[in-house]
């Protein structure tokens, strides 16, 4: 077990997927049909031999709390170290502006307490708006330790092939050594051959980081990037780490589509799931495809009943697709129902929601249409 804390911001400040987190927190997102964000974070610290790890909240963090519980199903079920999921609640004495963080730093000031407890000599920080799906951290922590640096920084310079930064990503700017030299937010969706954009993931010693956070907020600032990483550049070793496998990126409603339509790729997925990826045990049973229904290159989890037609869709848990429906280019959360003769495309439909007989709902794959939970259409 590696001597490690790890750190996830179950949020972004920067996301804009409309319904689909108003009533959830980005890392409870549905992903591949029965998995969540979360779990290929747990999992990617699991694998890694790390079990201290806490998950820090915003808001709508209930369906996170209900998915985690205590860790059981990650093994994070721990005497010493396990699972603590950090709510804006737990912060002793700070109960004005509850959950109003105005950036990961003064998250992380807000949390202190808690990150001081642990034993742990390094922390690891993730954020849940870019997930790399096989990074090992354990020789991120050995590059680390051997380049000397104070803070290892995570970058990729391609999204599954495409030379693209996500909007709202941090580019980093690093001379000859790999050392940071300057950052920029990315403000222009662009594409650029050089551009090294952050993945939401660094290396640094903990009492480095606590010494940090506190010398941040007494300046008065908020942002790690900024007023940690680009304020103290000059005066700390911190250097770049390339990740060039796979990994999926949701700031956007059409990014979350692509993530999920990424896991229909056999190569996607076999680096996907090149390592276990665990997640909550649900005793359901197994799908039914009705006589007549048809269904290609599509993940259907279990639960379900197939009358219609899914083409190239995620279908999760419990969904039930009538006869004479068809359903193309979509993502289904749990327990929706898609009843006859119902036409769908590049639609995104929420846990719960009915869609009636003979509904007719077309979105675009740069802009699909979302229905948001338990509604009914």
């Amino acid at each position: 077990m590696l001597n490690v804390l790890g750190i996830n911001f179950a949020y972004n400040d920067r996301e804009n997927l409309r319904e689909l987190t108003q009533l959830r927190t980005l890392a409870s997102l549905p992903i591949a049909g029965k998995y969540r964000i979360i779990d290929f974070i747990l999992s990617g610290f699991v694998n890694s031999g790390i079990n201290d790890i806490s998950i820090i909240t915003k808001n709508n963090y209930h369906s996170l709390v209900d998915h985690v519980g205590a860790g059981n199903d990650w093994d994070l079920n721990r005497k010493i170290g396990g699972i603590r999921i950090l709510t804006p609640l737990s912060q002793p004495g700070m109960l004005e502006n509850v959950g109003l963080y105005k950036g990961t730093a003064e998250a992380l000031a807000r949390n202190l307490h808690s990150i001081k407890r642990t034993v742990a000599e390094y922390v690891i920080m993730t954020g849940s708006s870019v997930v790399c799906c096989s990074i090992d951290y354990e020789e991120l922590l050995h590059t680390h330790i051997k380049s000397g640096a104070d803070i290892t920084a995570v970058y990729a310079n391609s999204l599954n092939g495409y030379k693209k930064v996500p909007l709202g990503i941090p580019v980093f700017f690093f001379d000859d050594n790999m050392r940071l030299i300057g950052l920029r937010e990315n403000e222009d969706d662009i594409t650029r051959q050089e551009a090294t954009w952050s993945v939401g993931i660094f290396v640094i010693k903990k009492s480095l980081l606590e010494a940090l956070v506190s010398d941040c907020i007494a300046r008065g600032g908020y942002s790690f990037y900024y007023d940690i990483l680009d304020y103290l550049k000059g005066n700390l070793m911190i250097k770049g780490y390339h990740y060039n496998k796979q990994l999926f990126e949701i700031s956007d409603v059409t990014g979350y589509m692509n993530a999920n339509m990424n896991f229909l790729k056999s190569d996607f997925r076999d680096t996907a799931f090149e390592k276990p990826i665990y997640t909550k045990v649900k005793d359901s049973v197994p799908t039914i495809y009705c006589e007549g229904c048809s269904v290609r290159n599509s993940i259907v989890a279990d639960g379900c009943k197939i009358q219609g037609t899914v083409e190239d869709g995620i279908i999760s848990r419990g969904v039930k697709i009538g006869r004479g429906a068809v359903v193309r280019n979509c993502i289904v959360m749990q327990n929706a129902e898609i009843m006859s003769d119902v036409e769908l495309q590049y639609v995104i439909i929420d846990k719960d929601v009915i869609v009636r007989e003979g509904q007719k709902l077309i979105g675009h794959e740069k802009y699909p249409v979302v229905v948001e939970k338990r509604s009914i259409v």
